[in-house]
């Protein structure tokens, strides 16, 4: 039990170290971005990332998580049977996704409330099945315990997205609003082939050349059942969040602010407050990761969960705070020197208290999916959506961008106390005497 204790906290430390390097070049990368694109056009990349968070989610949630479980779970032969099964699913459905998307791409921009969004949207679509392969592989690695390979396969993505991210900037300088919005999900979509070729090259072997084992009947049925609740779950929740960044320049008009102010508030809310509320999450999704096979193991064997699993919550809720802390001291250097928006710092002081939660929440929502609670996780969802859009809906009109805000706190408190009684439940945490 020592030694699983200690390979877990190198685990952790490894995805920390490697999630921080790689957010930070995200973060660093959307700072820059946002001072040299403006809060108009970063309104713009937040419309078209929400629908592209929509239309990948059918290939990068449920089945990675599937396959990491059952991984975690066999050895051998099996693993590839489970893996090559994944890719068979993954692959034809991304492809579909990616042809609707394009066949309807005009109505999918109409919904998103500005057509602007076309060109981005088109540049992404290819990414879908890249995407669904690069998850799959993310996926075994995770679940046999070797997370090097993702993490390095990350870290490329990120660096290559970065670097013609800047080319792009500067030499599309003075090009249409519509056609500079686009150049992220064109990086992206260069770094996403980067990293799927580096993982190919890395289980190239595993995929084409190991001998599986097994029928392929019960393995696609195991995938599906574990893959499709989370799935509809997170389908749920980028379906709401599409809502909410299309329901938020159109509320925050009846507040009284123009079209252009609406979509740079949109801008400074989704592209500059939300990355810093959900900065811890590069240390909480790496304890999340690190610790899921070993929660799988610890289910499987019949081992007590409740000990791990509320040193996870605690630490969480630590991490949450400090950076709470951090964000309250540094906001004046946050909004005025990194984003060069004045709006930003009370929004920041305001909403600092909510980082706790954030963080709380995402290692909980690991801990779920680790046990296989997909299903609890789904109505969990669906309960927390409907209610980010109906207090957009009634609070924006009234508050304005606070009413953003107060609804952000509103699902992610919901969602926290919700998972905490559902893992009560499950005998992870202990029971009050």
């Amino acid at each position: 039990m020592v030694v699983r204790g200690k390979t877990l906290i190198q685990k952790t430390l490894f995805l920390s170290a490697s999630h921080f390097a790689v957010r930070s070049v995200g973060f660093l990368l959307r700072l820059w971005l946002s001072r040299e694109l403006g809060a108009q056009t970063m309104g713009l990349v937040e419309l078209a990332q929400s629908a592209q968070m929509l239309l990948i989610t059918p290939v990068v949630t449920g089945l990675p998580v599937a396959v990491s479980r059952m991984c975690a779970k066999t050895e051998g032969a099996r693993r590839v049977r489970v893996v090559r099964c994944a890719l068979l699913l993954a692959l034809p459905v991304s492809m579909l996704i990616a042809v609707l998307a394009f066949l309807f791409r005009e109505p999918l921009c109409l919904w998103l409330g500005d057509v602007q969004t076309l060109p981005a949207l088109l540049c992404f679509l290819p990414c879908i099945p890249i995407l669904g392969a690069s998850c799959v592989l993310n996926g075994y690695y995770y679940g046999i315990g070797q997370p090097v390979p993702p993490a390095v396969s990350e870290l490329l993505e990120q660096i290559v997205r970065a670097l013609l991210c800047v080319r792009l900037v500067y030499g599309l300088r003075g090009w249409p609003t519509l056609f500079r919005a686009a150049i992220p999900a064109v990086a992206t979509l260069a770094g996403e082939t980067a990293g799927l070729i580096l993982m190919l090259v890395l289980g190239a072997r595993l995929v084409l050349f190991t001998q599986g084992e097994g029928s392929r009947k019960p393995v696609f049925r195991e995938l599906l059942a574990l893959a499709l609740p989370l799935t509809g779950m997170r389908l749920i929740s980028s379906l709401m969040q599409t809502v909410n960044a299309t329901l938020i320049p159109a509320r925050l008009q009846l507040f009284g602010l123009s079209a252009a102010e609406a979509m740079a508030s949109l801008g400074v809310f989704h592209g500059m407050l939300k990355p810093i509320l959900f900065m811890p999450s590069f240390i909480t999704c790496s304890l999340s990761m690190a610790a899921a096979p070993e929660l799988t193991k610890r289910q499987t064997d019949g081992q007590p969960l409740c000990t791990l699993s509320t040193r996870m919550i605690l630490a969480s809720l630590a991490i949450g705070a400090a950076a709470s802390a951090g964000v309250w001291l540094f906001a004046p250097l946050i909004a005025n020197f990194f984003f060069r928006q004045a709006a930003l710092l009370p929004l920041l002081r305001g909403s600092c208290a909510l980082i706790p939660i954030i963080a709380t929440t995402h290692v909980c929502g690991g801990i779920m999916n680790a046990l296989g609670l997909q299903g609890a996780s789904l109505k969990i969802s669906l309960a927390s959506g409907l209610l980010g859009v109906l207090t957009v809906q009634f609070l924006v009109p009234v508050i304005g961008l606070w009413g953003a805000v107060v609804s952000l706190g509103a699902v992610q408190g919901l969602t926290l106390l919700l998972s905490l009684l559902v893992l009560r439940r499950s005998g992870c945490i202990a029971r009050s005497r």
